[in-house]
């Protein structure tokens, strides 16, 4: 007698028995039931019926023995014979005497001479007798009985695995495992529908067998492939179990979790490195985070398929960079940000965390992915000037980018807290899903893929069913806002203190700052300093000191939480005042380092005081501070800002109104000087000429858009390929490309130093409401007295700018009338603060006022000019320094 155990029932008289393991998967034997018939099953697929009473009978088996140790005896003619025919033992019971006492098989006819043989074929008729008479298993008197007991079974292409899932959703299914293709793949009947299904278990893959390349042969096995079937088919194979549907592919096979009362047998499988994880179908495990774990074991322990297993190490690129601490300066999206190094002088990476990714911020008028703002907005309030350290990973070229050749991939560490895990585990990134070859990844992956699984399981963020709401933020820094940042001032100013987040530094005192409680960003100056300007992405250099007075303060406030309160703005919708850093004015700070001098408006103590420990101790931007050399220059300023000397009168031709107060004249010489600068632009438009691209402020030859014709022009400014241009010699402006200029240069030297033949014209001493309805009226009663006398004015210089602007007074040649007189005697102009007591037209803007016209209409108008109280000022403390 020999022993065994189980494994399978393949019908009601044919037993899998298994002997005991030994170096790997056990000696198995199929033993027939000598001496009876059981009814024969139909085919899996259902493409033949079962025998009546087959299922039934086999049933009655499977739950009898399945699993049971027995002892097993061979007919002595079966070794000859492809099947194995044999008596089987359980508990001192014959196993074919006790299953056609029950009824669920037929006894055969005696064979031979063997006296035993016969013996034990007369004891199972005498049992066949028994149970008919009984009416019991196959030799039941129920009416239909026999029907009943045919399945209809349903093959895997004759339903919708979809619908079959979306039905059963959630709920363990009962599953009578008969197959193991290899330890992860099942198939089963799911009951009580009778449907044959393939299930792959949900985030693992076993090793399996492939075919063999020569036909006939056996399958080749990959190794450890039998050891991970034996493994599941001595726990699984003929047991019912509950299996958890959790997905689906297109060729109708399931994915799904076997729930069996010792345990997850994935988790198993993982544990014993009879299994890896695979990342994209873990994500219909309804436990994602016990696969990982368990794989972890099996890694640490290096067991079986992971018995060669190494750590991951930093690629050889990445090891010769290792790992520097650093500070995150700037947190660009939710898996990018910029780290500068402790190195002198210091060096800003751009740093990707590695093996992750994070929703992507919408660019321009794209809109953001889910969670991609919480994602910056999780790194920036919790890195932002944080002290961290930086492991490269892996380096990667960019062979597409303009901008980088390579981009670096790094594991970031805030104290022994890793930025990339926590990310993952609160829902605001995925860990990227890597080949099994591709040993490019984070040396912290499996604590990634963890943290995700986690994450999924408590849906947090991107693993959520709920979307969280849109973000509307209102930017009216941009210049094409101008008019709605105008309108919002008064609510910010009035509104105080703001919390604030600065999102860009334009240099060392403006910035683009957030206002999440007004969803808004808007641009900011600091008020009462002025910083050096930066350098142009042109090419033109900024003043000294203005790239490091920006880079301080990026430094200090780029993406930092502060406060800001505004006081005022300029004429360009720029909101100006002061914005606190940890409760400090960092006006205060740009004086107190030399990076920034007071600008003459809203100038405090605590500025003021500032400035001056910066001046002596020469500081930036005062290394070269001499007190006294100081004091002369404030003295010339009172110069600088009038040239009283007036000139006599001329008559001048207004060519370009820009206001009511402010033209373009040309002289009486102006008409031959045009023709002769008309005629040799034109013979040089005709040469052929190299590609240009001027700067700000170059004197070229443009053409203006209306007429095709060529004409002088200074750059005013250039956005791109686009360039505004004014005219010099008309003083009206146009906007054109690269391809409508040309350069003037030293070939025709008369074009290049002949003057403008346009200068800048304002009425001396007065200047516009701001109600714009009046400005349309003062313009049009400038218009008629133009209309009239052909453009023809009578001129008198009062005073030039250094610009080279002429303040004038000028006069309508049919009657000598003032225009600036005749603008104040209507209420459409007022004098400025600093000339109040101008001769004659003190007069006109009083009867102005006693009439109540325009803008007296209500009274005396307040000045909120700030530009004439600023200019005030500083022509007080420069006579205070003269003196």
């Amino acid at each position: 007698m020999a022993h065994g155990t189980v494994k399978a029932v393949l019908s009601a008289d044919t037993i899998i028995v298994m002997g005991q393991p030994v170096g790997g998967p056990p000696p198995e034997r199929q033993i027939t039931l000598a001496g009876i018939m059981g009814p024969r099953l139909g085919r899996r697929d259902g493409t033949t019926k079962d025998e009546p009473f087959a299922w039934p009978a086999r049933e009655f088996v499977r739950q009898k023995m399945v699993g049971k140790a027995v002892t097993f005896e061979l007919e002595e003619t079966a070794a000859a014979m492809t099947k194995s025919f044999g008596s089987i033992m359980v508990g001192g019971e014959n196993l074919a005497h006790a299953i056609v006492g029950a009824g669920w098989a037929k006894a055969k006819p005696p064979m031979g001479n063997n006296a035993s043989r016969v013996a034990d074929a007369e004891v199972l008729q005498r049992l066949e007798g028994e149970a008919q008479a009984a009416g019991r298993g196959m030799w039941s008197t129920k009416p239909g009985a026999a029907a009943e007991s045919v399945r209809a079974i349903i093959g895997q292409g004759q339903f919708d695995a979809k619908e079959v899932l979306e039905a059963t959703r959630g709920v363990p299914q009962s599953v009578i495992v008969e197959q193991f293709r290899d330890g992860s793949t099942v198939r089963g009947f799911m009951m009580p529908s009778n449907r044959w299904i393939t299930v792959f278990l949900s985030g693992i893959s076993c090793p399996g067998f492939k075919r063999p390349e020569v036909q006939g042969e056996p399958d080749v096995a990959e190794p450890f492939a039998h050891e991970a079937r034996y493994f599941v088919e001595s726990r699984l194979l003929n047991r019912e179990v509950n299996v958890l549907l959790e997905g689906v592919d297109k060729f109708n096979n399931f994915y799904g979790t076997v729930q069996h009362p010792a345990g997850n047998i994935s988790a198993e499988l993982l544990k014993v490195g009879l299994a890896k994880v695979v990342d994209w179908s873990a994500k219909f495990s309804k436990d994602p985070e016990l696969l990982y774990k368990s794989e972890r074991v099996a890694k640490e322990r290096r067991l079986r398929i992971w018995k060669d297993y190494v750590a991951p190490v930093r690629s050889a690129a990445a090891a010769a960079s290792s790992e520097f601490p650093g500070k995150i300066v700037e947190v660009i999206s939710g898996d990018f940000m910029v780290i500068k190094d402790f190195a002198v002088p210091p060096v800003e990476h751009r740093i990707a965390l590695s093996s992750i990714r994070a929703p992507k911020l919408g660019r321009r008028d794209d809109k953001d992915e889910a969670y991609a703002y919480e994602a910056r907005e999780f790194l920036r309030s919790r890195l932002i000037g944080r002290k961290v350290t930086v492991g490269i990973d892996y380096i990667r070229p960019l062979p597409n980018s303009t901008s980088e050749t390579e981009r670096v991939f790094a594991s970031v560490l805030e104290g022994h807290n890793n930025v990339a895990v926590a990310l993952v585990a609160n829902g605001l990134a995925t860990a990227m899903k890597h080949r099994g070859d591709d040993q490019d990844r984070s040396l912290y992956y499996d604590d990634l893929l963890q943290a995700e699984a986690a994450a999924a399981r408590d849906k947090k963020g991107l693993h959520s069913d709920v979307t969280p709401p849109p973000r509307h933020i209102n930017d009216i820094s941009q210049s094409s806002a101008q008019t709605q940042a105008k309108q919002m001032f008064t609510m910010l100013q009035r509104a105080g203190r703001h919390q604030g987040v600065v999102q860009h530094c334009v240099n060392g005192a403006r910035f683009k700052v957030l206002i999440p409680r007004q969803s808004c960003v808007v641009a900011f100056a600091l008020s009462g300093i002025r910083c050096p300007t930066t350098g142009r992405r042109d090419g033109e250099p900024g003043e000294p000191y203005g790239e490091e007075a920006y880079l301080f303060s990026r430094d200090k406030c780029l993406q930092h939480d502060v406060e800001v309160e505004i006081t005022g703005q300029d004429k360009i919708g720029t909101m100006i005042g002061r914005l606190y850093l940890h409760k400090k004015d960092h006006a205060v700070t740009l004086l107190g380092e030399g990076y920034a001098r007071l600008s003459g408006r809203d100038s405090t103590n605590e500025l003021e005081e500032a400035e001056q420990q910066a001046q002596a101790k020469r500081l930036r931007t005062w290394e070269n501070y001499d007190a006294e050399l100081d004091a002369m220059r404030a003295a010339e300023a009172v110069a600088d800002i009038e040239i009283a000397a007036a000139s006599s009168e001329e008559e001048v031709t207004v060519v370009e109104m820009v206001d009511p107060i402010t033209f373009y004249v040309q002289a009486a010489s102006a008409p031959k000087q045009l023709e002769y600068i008309g005629g040799r632009l034109a013979e040089m438009s005709k040469a052929p000429q190299d590609s240009f691209r001027p700067k700000v402020g170059d004197i070229v030859a443009a053409k203006f858009s209306q007429d095709g014709d060529w004409y002088r022009a200074r750059v005013e400014d250039r956005k791109g390929d686009q360039y505004k241009v004014l005219f010099v010699d008309y003083g009206n402006s146009d906007s054109c490309t690269s391809g409508d200029i040309l350069p003037l240069g030293n070939s025709v030297p008369s074009l290049v130093s002949c003057p403008a033949q346009a200068t800048e014209y304002k009425l001396a001493h007065i200047k516009l409401p701001k109600d714009e309805d009046m400005v349309y009226e003062a313009a049009g009663m400038i218009q008629d007295v133009l209309g009239e006398s052909g453009g023809k004015v009578r001129a008198k210089v009062e005073y030039r700018e250094r610009s080279g602007r002429h303040h004038v007074t000028m006069l309508d040649p049919a009657n000598g009338e003032n225009l600036s007189a005749m603008l104040l005697r209507n209420g459409l102009a007022k004098l400025e603060r600093r000339k109040q007591d101008v001769e004659g037209l003190k007069d006109e803007q009083e009867k102005a006022k006693r009439a109540h016209l325009n803008i007296w209409r209500y009274g005396d108008a307040a000045d909120s000019d700030d530009e004439d109280k600023f200019f005030a000022q500083d022509v007080a403390k420069a006579k205070a320094a003269k003196k």
